[in-house]
């Protein structure tokens, strides 16, 4: 049975890196999207330290670069490396099958909250992977899953994570609530058992985006550690044969993990850790601005940039600075998000421009203004310049292929998964 993905094809890129590999960042058309490698591979070695250290398996998010060389350097090698990844979209599950067929990746989770549309496509999955894990986050879930297992019986247990809402109010069910409390009690009973088991406990501290300190990145995930401890209890009175894994993250956290110790993990539970520790993160191979003002990662530890040129000068225009300018990189290039730091990004190549912004967006204009009122010079027409966005993952899912450097020069190409 054909799926979405079946029909979605992707640019050349055995062509891609035949034209563009070994030519410098100002040769390349803009706007366009580089990622730094050793940048990149340095994040991703990093991350999986600290979740070695805390003694915690490590689960890579795929959605930010989404491609299959990206995911590769995320699984890591030597002594700290992990063979569990996370998909937002079943396009990314299909197309990390090479590295499931090479014996890299042995566990996919699907992490939206699951829904009937997709349950023949999950199956079909789970026939190419050792072990699938789902979400879900509502009792109803549950007797949808057990009713599909009854008309196809050739379908495996559906292994689920269920996800606690601890604050960021996307998706979940909020601790010592009668929802969670009945959701376990369902997924226990004789009728659903026979289609269901709890692999575990998911949580993502969204909101710890708003973190300014490493400190504070710290606190919200022993609160992402803490909601899914009392999860796993909560499931453990009633079961207590269950064998329970805690999944919790998001990049900020992750990120503070290396500053957290298992001691003092299990000090602030006033217990030990009732189920296996799992940390999951997906923003930080890339970084961003929103990343930079959580203050847990710098400039440095950004691996991609967005080139654009600077095509015309408003002089006097606007209420800062010497005007504004005008780049050729709008919305759908850079996207609209915004954060903690102002602007939809920031100049930080050629040095000497720092104090400019990408203040406004419309389809293929970035209006570049002045962030603070202070003497600051025009970019010269025609410059080139390397602005930061505001959130990498958006940037880069408006690019059909990003160009990979190693200090000013193209060594490679990838080409991101597009679609659902």
């Amino acid at each position: 049975m054909p799926f979405c993905s079946d029909f979605n094809t992707l640019p050349d890129k055995q062509a891609l890196v035949a034209h563009f590999k070994g030519a410098k960042i100002s040769e390349l058309p803009t706007p366009n999207f580089v990622v730094d490698r050793k940048i990149f591979r340095r994040n991703c070695e990093s991350m999986l330290e600290n979740a070695r250290k805390l003694n915690a398996a490590f689960r890579a998010h795929v959605k930010t670069h989404k491609t299959v060389e990206g995911t590769e350097l995320q699984l890591g090698s030597g002594k700290s490396t992990t063979d569990r990844v996370v998909v937002s979209t079943l396009r990314e599950a299909w197309m990390v099958m090479p590295l499931v067929k090479a014996g890299k990746i042995n566990d996919i989770h699907f992490s939206l909250p699951i829904y009937e549309s997709t349950l023949d496509e999950l199956v079909a999955v789970s026939t190419q992977v050792p072990h699938l894990r789902v979400m879900l986050d509502n009792p109803e879930q549950l007797d949808m899953l057990a009713a599909y297992n009854k008309g196809h019986t050739h379908a495996k247990k559906w292994s689920i994570y269920i996800k606690i809402n601890m604050g960021t109010n996307r998706a979940g069910l909020i601790n010592d609530t009668e929802n969670l409390h009945k959701t376990i009690v369902k997924a226990l009973s004789p009728e659903v058992k026979c289609a269901v088991e709890i692999y575990g406990f998911y949580c993502h501290a969204g909101h710890s985006y708003s973190s300014k300190t490493e400190d504070a990145a710290k606190d919200f995930l022993l609160q992402e550690i803490t909601h899914a401890h009392k999860a796993t209890k909560e499931a453990l009175k009633i079961d207590p044969s269950l064998q329970l894994h805690m999944s919790v993250g998001a990049t900020p956290t992750a990120h503070a993990s290396e500053c957290l110790s298992v001691e003092e993990m299990e000090q602030k539970l006033g217990e030990p850790l009732a189920a296996k520790l799992e940390l999951h993160a997906g923003n930080y191979p890339f970084c961003d601005l929103q990343q930079v003002a959580t203050n847990c990662v710098g400039y440095q530890d950004v691996s991609i940039k967005l080139y654009a040129d600077v095509v015309s000068t408003y002089s006097g225009r606007g209420n800062k600075g010497p005007g504004e300018q005008l780049i050729n990189a709008g919305a759908i290039a850079l996207a609209r998000e915004t954060g903690p730091m102002p602007g939809h990004g920031r100049i930080v190549e050629p040095a000497g421009y720092e104090n400019w912004i990408v203040g406004r967006l419309s389809q293929e204009h970035g209006i570049l203004v002045a962030e603070e009122d202070k003497p600051t010079d025009f970019i010269p027409i025609g410059t080139r310049v390397g602005v930061v966005p505001q959130h990498s993952c958006i940037t880069a899912a408006a690019h059909p292929w990003f160009y990979v450097v190693e200090g000013n020069e193209v060594v490679d190409v990838w080409v991101p998964w597009r679609g659902w």
